[in-house]
């Protein structure tokens, strides 16, 4: 068994997407360009970076799924709701988050989760290139690390049906069958007297 390798974020040769949410916009267009940033220094090419531009949290879900159906490695998907006088904050996190991580799983593709479920615009910043770090990049970074990884199955280990159905082709036995009619008073039709109708193609 191999030792478990440490995380690898060699963007070199990926194709990412990458959905931003447009609310809040002096919080996620941080998070963008850190993303963006993370990508080119992981060895990234801009021409691999595919960006597309969300109204809000919500409709981030329909421009991921929509991105995952292309030819892309991985999705990045960066957003920010904060709480307010209502509930609303907590329909559109627990949707989002369940959608986006249905996506992924669809698809076999990496989906980031870059949305921040904030209680203040002071968090936000603070999770966008302040003392917590920057949520872009952190959601650049994991996407690149899942999409080499999944590359890595698919290169190191063969399909499991596939290998199944070859063993029952290799173990496959063939057998002769025996058309026998009966008359109804339970006597055997001689060979010569079958009647066989061809099935219309």
């Amino acid at each position: 068994m191999r030792d478990i390798p440490r995380m690898n974020i060699d963007a070199t040769g990926l194709r990412i997407g990458m959905v931003t949410s447009a609310y809040h916009e002096e919080i996620t267009a941080r998070m963008r360009e850190a993303a963006i940033d993370a990508f080119l220094e992981a060895g990234g090419e801009e021409d691999d970076l595919y960006e597309v531009v969300a109204p809000g949290a919500f409709e981030l879900v329909v421009l991921a799924d929509a991105l995952a159906r292309k030819d892309l490695d991985g999705v990045v998907v960066l957003g920010c709701v904060i709480k307010g006088d209502t509930m609303h904050d907590q329909y559109i996190c627990n949707s989002t988050s369940q959608m986006l991580a249905h996506i992924s799983f669809e698809h076999e593709i990496p989906v980031g989760f870059g949305l921040l479920t904030l209680f203040s615009k002071e968090q936000g910043m603070d999770r966008a290139g302040g003392e917590k770090g920057n949520k872009g990049e952190e959601t650049m970074n994991a996407v690149i690390a899942t999409a080499l990884g999944l590359q890595s199955i698919e290169e190191d280990l063969p399909d499991k049906l596939d290998t199944d159905e070859g063993d029952e082709e290799e173990g496959e036995e063939e057998y002769e069958y025996e058309v026998v009619e009966e008359y109804e008073d339970g006597e055997e039709v001689p060979e010569e007297e079958l009647e066989y109708e061809e099935e219309e193609a």
